[in-house]
């Protein structure tokens, strides 16, 4: 069989695999994927045994597992795949649920290192993170006990302070006040990042040389001469017909093809 023909073969979902339990699903993603590294030296072969893995697992995900787990593994057998548009849509899924994953975090830049962007164009290129890699994002819990925490530490010490006015008291007061504040702001930063992602899901670009324009259709000139090329990242705005309405980190509004993006979660037209 000739191997775009097995590479095809591996994206449709079989009738078998359909009427499995999600347990078996995982055993026969599993040795789909220890299929395929024992298939090294054939890379026609390993390719289609990681795509047979990361469809699997696609049907899993389907079936409503979401887990930061599931889309490591699943991002890396696309990636393993040769799948790079479905791979960086895994790993920016499974950030969704675990920022702070290393390796969600690692897979993602590789992923990214592999698009090609048109040399001296910075049109799709993907934001660069100002947050320190080593500074964990914390669950809204955290943030919720570290402003109660610092905000009574901080009456505390300004309580003390008025009766004793010992000028170190009133430091930690102002210390508890000022931890406390910026504890209020992280929170609410990320509840925003959150909530933008889920009303703005994640576009990935699934095909090269595709033209932004300004409108949904061939007819509407292209917003940029330069084309986006497979992984380019954006956010969704809108869906009209068989077109999204997209923006690039950059802040390019425009609009593409259905057919040559995937989106994070399903959308209604």
């Amino acid at each position: 069989m000739p191997g775009g023909c097995f590479l095809l073969m591996c994206l449709l979902p079989t009738a078998e695999t359909v009427a499995l339990s999600d347990e078996q699903l995982l055993v026969e993603a599993t040795t789909a994927f220890h299929a395929a590294l024992d298939h090294r030296g054939d890379r026609t072969r390993a390719q289609a045994s990681f795509l047979q893995a990361a469809n699997i697992y696609e049907e899993l995900h389907r079936r409503g597992a979401d887990n930061a787990e599931l889309h490591r593994i699943r991002g890396n057998a696309f990636l393993l795949a040769g799948d790079l548009p479905r791979a960086i849509l895994a790993y920016r899924q499974g950030l969704r649920l675990a920022p702070s994953d290393s390796d969600l975090q690692e897979g993602l830049a590789f992923a990214r290192s592999l698009v090609v962007y048109p040399p001296g164009s910075t049109l799709g290129r993907p934001p660069v993170e100002q947050r320190p890699p080593w500074l964990p994002r914390l669950a809204t819990t955290w943030y919720v006990a570290i402003v109660f925490c610092s905000y009574t530490l901080g009456c505390l010490a300004a309580a003390r302070w008025w009766m004793t006015r010992q000028g170190r008291l009133l430091a930690l007061s102002c210390t508890g006040f000022a931890v406390a504040l910026l504890s209020l702001a992280s929170m609410a930063a990320e509840e925003w990042r959150d909530a933008d992602f889920v009303n703005r899901p994640v576009v990935v670009i699934a095909d090269d040389g595709v033209l932004l324009r300004t409108g949904n259709g061939l007819r509407y000139p292209p917003r940029a001469e330069t084309p986006l090329n497979r992984g380019v990242e954006a956010r969704l705005l809108f869906v009209r017909g068989e077109w999204y309405q997209v923006e690039l980190a950059g802040g390019e509004v425009g609009w593409v093809p259905r057919e040559y993006a995937l989106v994070g979660q399903p959308q209604s037209d």
